[in-house]
């Protein structure tokens, strides 16, 4: 197997990925599956666990204690 990376911000690129995607035979990995730790962190923060605060010295007082 072949990857191949494209920038996708450019017109050529646009291109491209729509000419490939008209092929039978090319495969897509369109969505990048997040880690284990991203889905902790994503839950931890809808369930309402984060740490707020007003400025960076506050934030890295906050994380020492």
């Amino acid at each position: 197997m072949t990857t191949v990376t494209i920038n996708e911000r450019t017109t050529k690129g646009k291109k491209l990925i729509e000419y490939l995607k008209t092929l039978d035979y090319v495969e897509f990995n369109d969505e990048q599956k997040p880690s284990a730790s991203l889905k902790k962190s994503m839950s931890e923060a809808k369930s309402g666990k984060v740490i707020r605060a007003k400025s960076a010295t506050d934030l890295l007082k906050k994380l020492k204690e």
